[in-house]
């Protein structure tokens, strides 16, 4: 008897990555029993990231032109990591085929401005948020933008920040494995109540 295959999440990391909300991620997915793997984005030293509180965090991979596609891609904010993502023609690409292969694509933070980069135009139906100092850069490309803290649209999760990484991070969890993972993760991390 074959064995159902492993829930995948593929988590990006540049030099100026924001550390909370790459690690919070990558942290809660991993406790959910998702098989994660960080990729490294045109890092300066080839091999690890200097995030932008100067943490230096070493990913499993380094970006390749093709990757297989993941459950789940994830993108943290901080902006210089996020500029990075949006002029990494092998980034955009995978968000494209992620998408198209029916993937979820999570973007916290100015990563959002990947998402707004990756596509011509406003993918339909599709509302997302960001860090306020990016708002303005995604409205501008005509997205509907929400000042929910996290939003969830036609398979698109965004979410606002650091403070929000908690939360975002639990959604992907619920939203790859269900309620039952999440809260069966949640109690022995002695979260608040409001994230």
């Amino acid at each position: 008897m074959s064995q159902p295959s492993k829930t995948t999440a593929l988590i990006l990391i540049a030099d100026g990555t924001e550390e909370i909300e790459y690690v919070t991620c990558y942290d809660v997915l991993v406790r959910a029993g998702v098989d994660v793997k960080s990729v490294g984005v045109d890092l300066q030293n080839g091999q690890y990231a200097t995030c932008s509180r100067n943490t230096r965090i070493t990913p499993d991979i380094v970006v390749h032109e093709t990757l297989p596609t993941p459950n789940i891609l994830i993108l943290p904010g901080g902006l210089p990591g996020s500029k990075t993502f949006c002029s990494s023609p092998a980034v955009l690409n995978l968000i494209r085929q992620c998408h198209s292969e029916g993937a979820y694509i999570a973007f916290i933070c100015a990563a959002t401005i990947a998402l707004v980069a990756a596509f011509e135009a406003p993918l339909e139906g599709v509302r997302v948020t960001s860090h306020p100092s990016v708002r303005k850069e995604v409205e501008g490309k005509r997205w509907a933008y929400g000042e929910e803290r996290v939003i969830v649209s036609n398979k698109v999760v965004t979410s606002k920040g650091p403070g929000t990484a908690m939360l975002f991070a639990l959604t992907m969890v619920e939203l790859l494995l269900g309620e039952t993972k999440r809260n069966e993760i949640s109690a022995p991390m002695m979260l608040a109540e409001t994230l």
